[in-house]
């Protein structure tokens, strides 16, 4: 019976070491994590960072100060951040002129004029200011690590600095000068379109994407009512629409997320003390981080191919869901089942290209509606829809982006 007590426990203790083994990362998710440095420097994103600082003090040194201490609470999740004084902030605006332009009533609304635009500019000075500076950088590293906790950069005070030029270049046009609003709109749309590149987090490259779509738009209403000319818009660039960083850094998200649940005394729950050797044998990090990296490669993959191919991509896809070993990782194939859908922020770019496609067959080839062609699918009818034209795409348009506003 001594015996028997004695290979059952060695057995059990085999089993046990057995089970705390994990893999090596796989190249993939040596690369992904690889090309995150948190250590460079980035005067526009510390810039950025610390935008709304007082007019008495320095953005970058704010931005510095904002990121040291994020840092900190890296190292130790118990540390409470200092934060920069609310009531030191530059203030935000207000207003029904600041709606989002893609819902029902908005352009309406910043075309009726029924708002100062000589107060807004003059009350809002300094984050014009602000927010010209910013445009003016040639360069753009996000300098946080990808953690849970992650303070992203205030991108909402550049977006309502870039309403409030929108708003100055309607108000030149409602005093008719619309071909002075043109060249105003065209520089912010190219000065945008060069910080969207740049950008290499998905938070940013998606508000600097809907604000140039949000410029086209006013672009096209006014062309519409006007004898103005216009160039041809290029469609995005793969720099433009490139997801290489973003999918890094997406990845590091995940990755310093499931590093940091291994071991943890906490696993199940809060305020619990589990022995680390038990949640290894249920959960996994690096097996679970190896297996959604493919997910991130194919994100960034799926941004650079031409509008026809990632049509039939995601039409033809059924939605490759990444698996672990559900004996060796059982905790890890549950966190793998709700991992986050990219593919739709990946649309959003070539569905910005429809867009464009649009303005430039209807602004400036002039076409009509029956000589038109969608990027994705070739020749199309656009559908008139309350005043947009609309081409089909292969995931739903939320944010109208495969839409062209023509009138108010």
């Amino acid at each position: 019976m001594k015996k028997l007590l004695t290979i059952l426990l060695l057995a059990f203790v085999v089993v046990v070491m057995t089970a705390q083994v994990d893999d090596d990362l796989s190249e993939e998710s040596a690369d992904l994590i690889g090309r995150i440095d948190t250590e460079s420097t980035s005067e526009s994103y510390l810039y950025l960072y610390g935008i709304f600082a007082s007019e008495g003090d320095d953005p970058v040194k704010v931005g510095r100060k904002l990121l040291e201490e994020n840092r900190k609470l890296d190292n130790d999740d118990s540390y409470e951040v200092i934060e920069y004084p609310d009531e030191n902030k530059i203030s935000l605006p207000t207003g029904e002129e600041f709606c989002k332009a893609w819902e029902e009533g908005c352009l309406e609304y910043i075309f009726s004029s029924q708002y100062d635009i000589d107060r807004l500019l003059s009350e809002n000075k300094l984050l014009l200011a602000r927010s010209s500076r910013f445009f003016e950088f040639v360069e753009y590293e996000t300098l946080s690590k990808p953690t849970i906790h992650e303070l992203f950069p205030p991108y909402q005070y550049i977006a309502s600095a870039e309403r409030i030029k929108i708003l100055e270049a309607i108000s030149v046009y409602s005093k008719g000068d619309a071909k002075g609003a043109l060249e105003s709109l065209s520089l912010q749309f190219s000065k945008l379109r060069k910080s969207m590149a740049l950008q290499d987090n998905l938070i940013g490259k998606l508000v600097l994407l809907m604000k140039l779509s949000e410029v086209i738009d006013v672009m096209s209403v006014i062309l519409s009512n006007s004898e103005g000319k216009v160039k041809l818009i290029p469609d995005l660039t793969k720099s433009e629409k490139s997801f290489h960083m973003i999918a890094a850094r997406e990845f590091g998200m995940s990755y310093y997320t499931f590093k940091n649940l291994d071991k943890h005394p906490e696993f199940f729950e809060i305020g619990g003390d589990f022995p680390g050797w038990m949640t290894r044998i249920v959960y996994k990090p690096n097996m679970t981080i190896n297996s959604v990296a493919p997910i991130y490669y194919k994100l960034e993959q799926l941004a650079q191919l031409p509008s026809p191919d990632f049509a039939k991509r995601i039409e033809a896809s059924n939605s490759d869901i990444p698996s672990t070993s559900k004996l060796r990782n059982y905790v890890g194939s549950v966190l793998i089942a709700i991992s986050p859908e990219y593919t739709e922020y990946v649309a959003r770019f070539y569905d910005f290209d429809a867009k464009l496609a649009i303005f430039n067959q209807v602004h400036h080839l002039k076409l009509s509606l029956d000589d038109m062609k969608n990027p994705y699918y070739g020749k199309e009818v656009p559908e008139d829809v309350n005043g947009n034209l609309c081409f089909s795409g292969p995931l739903e348009d939320k944010r109208s982006l495969r839409c062209l506003r023509v009138k108010i």
